[in-house]
């Protein structure tokens, strides 16, 4: 071995002995001071900036039920509402000529979001006095419901569409009522009184 190699081998060995020691320092040092003080007050402030945020708004609680009865004082209409289901097969509707009935495949009554779509038929009995009395706007309608709410509302517009435009039916916005029921010389149409939520009554 020669001298040179020798000094080299020295030089290495009191280099790593020289980092040893500095680790050895630097872990005792943690262990008795954890996180010095510029490092305390650091996750100090880190932790006051990530305070969860309380929101102002309260919640909206969701109330909603199927509709079983409607009234609409300006037209004369008070109706018990049936269940109303299509039938693909023949593209039928079910109808009833004494009672109004509630799309199933359309949202139920509520105060959030979404069209509850209630249609019957064109006769005395039914929705033909929308006929002779098409409610004013802001003329109210009340939606009962099989589990005891009573949702208002008020009347917006009314439109005719042709008998296969169920676009209606896509509606997403705030809650709204949709009555449907046929008019024209030979029923060729299909009128929309549309009506806005205004509020849970009960």
């Amino acid at each position: 071995m020669t001298a040179e190699h020798s000094r080299i081998q020295r030089v290495r060995f009191y280099a790593k002995a020289a980092v040893l020691y500095v680790l050895t320092i630097t872990c005792l040092w943690y262990v008795i001071h954890p996180a010095p003080p510029f490092a305390v007050r650091a996750s100090a402030l880190a932790k006051t900036a990530q305070t969860p945020y309380q929101p102002t708004r309260p919640r909206v609680i969701v109330i909603s039920g199927r509709p079983v009865r409607i009234v609409i004082p300006a037209s004369a209409v008070d109706l018990t509402i049936d269940p109303g289901y299509y039938n693909s097969a023949d593209g039928s509707w079910t109808l009833s000529g004494y009672h109004a009935q509630f799309a199933m495949v359309s949202t139920l009554a509520n105060n959030v979001g979404g069209d509850t779509f209630i249609y019957g038929h064109n006769n005395n009995y039914v929705f033909g006095p929308l006929r002779h009395v098409t409610p004013a706007v802001g003329a109210q309608a009340l939606v009962y419901t099989d589990n005891g709410h009573v949702f208002s509302y008020n009347f917006q517009d009314a439109a005719s569409l042709v008998p296969d435009d169920v676009s209606v039916l896509d509606y997403q916005g705030p809650p709204m009522l949709t009555v449907q029921t046929c008019t024209g010389s030979i029923d060729e149409w299909r009128t929309l009184f549309r009506f806005k939520f205004d509020k849970v009554v009960q």
